[in-house]
């Protein structure tokens, strides 16, 4: 049952992530690799409880299996979300949706390394949805064709640290799926948080903006912890752990695709809440967006129907 819901499970994830950027820009105070620590720990005492189902697991991990789950962990649970942190609090001189749509570039570093390590290959179907889905979400954040950067220095850094993060996840996606083949999805995010906080503390130390440990609990205040449980139980540990799940039995070529779900839902969040206008061609567009959403979701279900009956 769970191997034919998986794709609503991505589906649901990324719809969870949608909130983040919300949540996060209320932190914005927060250095970007405090932030990650912190939304990392508290995401990991969310898991505790499970904590024990995981240890006997450990002992069967191997050399290259930790290697692949720190990789996992520092490119897009560190850099991923330090980026696209750092973009965000750049929101004032660069619009939302253009970060989120930057981001969500991300399906094509997830194509091409899911083509060579997981050896998934490209139907001329697949290039065709893929193709209409990537335009889908361009025309969804820029209605007016163009990205709406005028080219000073924080637009351009805000448009990088977006593209960063978009690398970072998208290469986390095939990652990610090759580890869940070797070991199950709640191993797997309870240790990538546990490696995440002393990777982002350390990122802190380097890039030099950072809370001292001694003084986290005089500096972060009652409100910005209650965002950072809000994270956590959304767009944070408990999104990851959906996120999980789905993608050990969907292919990460049609999971990238999937979580295109994020912009879209993003506009209607940048909509309803950041006064941002809705044009005639975004709804176009997320029309188009939600037809190869559910057309790929469709298609793995059926699939799976198909495996089940032979």
């Amino acid at each position: 049952m769970i191997k034919k819901i998986s794709p609503l499970l991505i589906i649901l994830a990324a719809l969870l992530w949608s909130l983040d950027g919300i949540l996060r820009r209320e932190l914005r105070t927060i250095p970007a690799a405090t932030l990650v620590m912190l939304e990392h720990s508290v995401g990991l005492l969310l898991f505790l409880p499970f904590a024990p189902l995981t240890i006997p697991k450990l002992r069967n991990i191997s050399r290259k299996e930790w290697a692949i789950l720190f990789a996992v962990s520092i490119i897009g649970g560190v850099l991923g979300t330090c980026f696209y942190t750092i973009a965000l609090s750049k929101v004032q001189y660069i619009q939302y949706t253009v970060v989120v749509l930057l981001q969500q570039t991300q399906p094509i570093f997830a194509i091409v390394l899911a083509h060579f390590l997981l050896k998934e290959g490209i139907t001329k179907n697949y290039i065709i949805l893929a193709s209409m889905g990537i335009l889908a979400a361009y025309f969804l954040s820029f209605p007016r064709y163009v990205p709406q950067i005028i080219g000073n220095k924080e637009e351009i850094f805000a448009a990088l640290f977006a593209l960063g993060a978009a690398a970072s996840w998208g290469s986390a996606t095939a990652l990610s799926k090759l580890i869940l083949t070797k070991i199950d999805f709640l191993t797997a995010t309870i240790v990538r948080f546990i490696i995440v906080i002393p990777f982002s503390y350390l990122m802190g130390l380097i890039m030099g903006d950072y809370i001292p440990l001694s003084e986290v609990f005089s500096v972060i205040t009652y409100t910005q912890w209650l965002y950072l449980l809000g994270i956590a139980c959304t767009a944070g540990a408990v999104a990851m752990s959906i996120y999980y799940k789905g993608l050990q039995h969907t292919p990460a070529q049609t999971s990238t695709i999937l979580e295109l779900v994020y912009p879209l839902s993003a506009v209607f969040i940048g909509y309803q809440f950041l006064n941002e206008r809705l044009f005639w061609g975004q709804i176009i567009a997320g029309v188009v967006l939600l037809f190869v959403i559910f057309k790929l979701a469709w298609t793995q279900i059926k699939n799976y129907e198909n495996q089940k009956l032979s």
